[in-house]
């Protein structure tokens, strides 16, 4: 029932300070905190109710409520730090169900996004500095100063992948947040991420993510980089346009790797699990003349899983999870999971949810396409 109360307070004084940020006109921006983090991605609580609230999610809400809302962050931090780094559960290990989500106040009148005190604890201390406990990417992020805090969760929370796997066993496409396995350089196929991939931004700039993102930054709780963040450190001559370009190019070659080996078998397209995105919704032994495929128009994650927008010769498009392309309904799957389509499918969404077109790391990012090309030659 405090946790409750305690819910409810917070968000009408989140609600007031919220109302007093917009009112600052974006000039006095800088240096103020809360109106800073009210522009940030942070600052959706919009995402929050989808994703982490029991009415959207039932007890499911324990998988995204652990970093898509205030609650369930500071509920799931002990848990962690404890050696667990699965959903949310309750206090004596048991499976979290919609009765305990309820008293963290995962609901929709409650729920709050990742504010303040999410991040910053007793005596406004960060919550994780340093060195990461081991996370649901599989692996710890140590020294890495202020930056510990984003990593715990901004990493693709999927297990550890074996680099050197001739089946990738699985169709899951790595999450959203993948900036913490890029920067780290783990969790990638055909690259061996044992050895020390991590970048020098990790390890040499004092607090990774936090030097760049906050301390460079011109709004640094927007946590927006400042253009000549680069330039700082490395020169005049050092844009992040300047390290993109080349990347930009590496992956647009291996989207065309990636197509061309679709392509090569889309005469035994015959029915897929098609997805509409205006809806949300699948529609299942959807009929589909692979002939008719013209092209790849993207490689995406659809529910979490690798994913194809096929582009027919008559213009429409078709999404379909990857592992939901089939030969004839409940025939086999076109792709199996040892199909290198599927390890190439997941470096490539890994690349491309690091959003940085290799400015994180951007000798990792290079050997990752690289190999990958290669590796579907």
């Amino acid at each position: 029932m405090k946790v409750i109360r305690w819910a409810k307070y917070t968000s009408l004084f989140l609600f007031g300070l919220l109302l007093l940020g917009s009112s600052i006109e974006a000039d006095t921006f800088q240096g103020n905190p809360f109106a800073e983090w009210s522009r940030s991605k942070h600052a959706d609580r919009a995402r929050a109710l989808e994703v982490a609230t029991v009415e959207a999610r039932g007890a499911g809400a324990n998988h995204c409520g652990r970093c898509h809302s205030q609650q369930g962050f500071v509920a799931w931090l002990p848990q962690l730090f404890a050696g667990d780094s699965g959903v949310l559960k309750k206090p004596d290990g048991t499976p979290a169900d919609v009765a305990y989500l309820t008293s963290l106040g995962l609901t929709r009148d409650l729920v709050q996004p990742i504010t303040c005190t999410a991040c910053h604890g007793a005596g406004f201390a960060l919550r994780v500095q340093n060195d990461t406990p081991m996370l649901p990417a599989g692996f710890e992020a140590v020294g890495v100063g202020q930056g510990a805090l984003c990593i715990t969760c901004h990493n693709t929370r999927n297990g550890r992948i074996q680099w050197d796997a001739a089946d990738a066993g699985r169709y899951t496409a790595p999450h959203q947040a993948a900036e913490a396995d890029v920067l780290m350089g783990k969790n990638v196929f055909f690259v061996n991420d044992t050895l020390n991939g991590a970048s020098a931004h990790a390890v040499f700039t004092g607090d990774s993510c936090v030097t760049c993102h906050y301390t460079l930054g011109k709004e640094g709780h927007t946590f927006r980089t400042a253009d000549d963040s680069c330039a700082r450190c490395h020169g005049p001559a050092m844009t992040k346009e300047f390290v993109q370009r080349p990347i930009e190019g590496l992956f647009a070659q291996l989207k065309t790797a990636i197509e061309r080996r679709v392509l090569a078998v889309r005469d035994r397209i015959a029915v897929v699990r098609a997805y509409d995105p205006a809806t949300g919704r699948f529609t299942d032994n959807f009929a589909l003349d692979g002939r008719q495929i013209s092209s790849l128009a993207d490689i995406l994650s659809i529910g979490g899983q690798i994913s194809f927008q096929f582009r027919l010769a008559d213009g429409r498009d078709v999404y379909t999870q990857i592992g939901d392309i089939r030969v004839a309904p409940g025939g086999d799957r076109v792709f199996a999971t040892s199909d290198p389509v599927v390890r190439a499918g997941w470096n490539y969404l890994l690349i491309k949810h690091d959003g940085t077109k290799g400015v994180h790391n951007p000798s990792f990012t290079r050997q990752v396409l690289v190999s990958t090309i290669n590796a579907l030659r």
